[in-house]
């Protein structure tokens, strides 16, 4: 993929994730239990546990091209933590992946 393709996804991402209003959407249904990571829920999308957040992709899952997906970016290699559960806050279980806690990147 060259380069400006990539540059134009990962900015229109980010728009669309900061336009997404998900403050009256998903239904909180987990309480104050803690969440494991890739607990999915509509509206929120998927926890991650050592980041204490939702994100709109699986912790750890793997794109060709970009890496392995965590706390809103991609790296190299598998994000390791012994953090696999982690409760959500007053102000994440609101959810949204436009907040400055939360990521969201453009998939290819």
């Amino acid at each position: 993929m060259k380069r400006s393709k990539l540059v134009t996804l990962v900015i229109s991402g980010a728009i669309l994730a900061g336009c997404d209003d998900r403050s009256g959407g998903g239904n909180w249904q987990y309480g104050d239990q803690p969440l494991t990571n890739n607990t999915y829920s509509p509206g929120y999308g998927y926890w991650h546990a050592p980041y204490s957040s939702w994100y709109p992709y699986p912790y750890n899952s793997y794109t060709p091209g970009l890496g392995y997906y965590h706390g809103g970016t991609y790296s190299e290699s598998p994000h390791v933590s012994s953090i696999t559960s982690s409760r959500p806050s007053i102000a994440t279980s609101r959810g949204g992946f436009g907040r400055s806690a939360g990521g969201s990147s453009a998939r290819a």
